[in-house]
Order: structure tokens, then C-alpha cells, then sequence
């Protein structure tokens, strides 16, 4: 992972909703998080040089304040966003050290 783009394998994370309000048809998810100049969310940890990259499986990136829709089942009234996260470096020359972001995720009922 030294070189630019480099990145880490993918982590899968998948937000579960059930007992969604009677009557909701979609759910949002709105992701928030502390960006750094690159556009990706940055490591809190001590290590340098890197960032976080989280999308939905079919590859559509949620970089801070961007949005993801989809369907409630209306017999289970549950949903799930399934996610993926990884570390990369985007100007390459990553240091040593933790890796750590806080995502916020707001839900909105539709």
C-alpha cells in the first residue's frame, strides 16, 4: 500500500433496519463523517497518508453528505444497506500506525 490509489481488501458492514414505521416504502440513509482535502473520510487514527473509502457493493462511493435509497419490505417491515469500507492512500507514502473514522448515518422515512 505504498504507491498512490493503493488500497486495503474491503470490509463488508451491513446496517440492518426491522420494525420500520407502518406505512414507510423507503428508507434514506444520509453519511456523515470528517472529510479530509481528498473528498474521502479521514483517518483519526495515528497513522499518515491514509483515508477511508466506504460504498455499497455494487461500487457507488458515500463520501461525506451523500445519500443512499432503498426499498422497505413491506411483510417483514425491514430493510438492510449492505457496505463496504477499506483504507487507501491517495497520494501514496502511507505511515505506520491506526486507522480510525466515526460515519454518522441519519435515517429518514419515506
Amino acid at each position: 500500500m505504498l504507491s498512490p490509489g493503493s488500497a486495503s481488501g474491503w470490509h463488508d458492514v451491513t446496517l440492518d433496519l426491522s420494525n420500520c414505521p407502518v406505512g414507510t416504502s423507503r428508507v434514506t440513509a444520509t453519511f456523515n463523517g470528517t472529510a479530509d482535502s481528498t473528498g474521502y473520510y479521514k483517518n483519526q487514527g495515528t497513522a499518515g497518508n491514509l483515508q477511508l473509502e466506504l460504498q455499497d457493493t455494487s461500487g457507488a462511493r458515500f463520501n461525506n453528505g451523500t445519500s443512499k435509497t432503498v426499498a422497505v419490505n413491506d411483510a417483514t417491515q425491514s430493510t438492510r444497506f449492505p457496505l463496504r469500507v477499506r483504507a487507501l492512500t491517495v497520494n501514496g507514502g502511507p505511515t505506520q500506525g491506526t486507522i480510525q473514522a466515526v460515519i454518522n448515518v441519519t435515517y429518514t422515512w419515506l
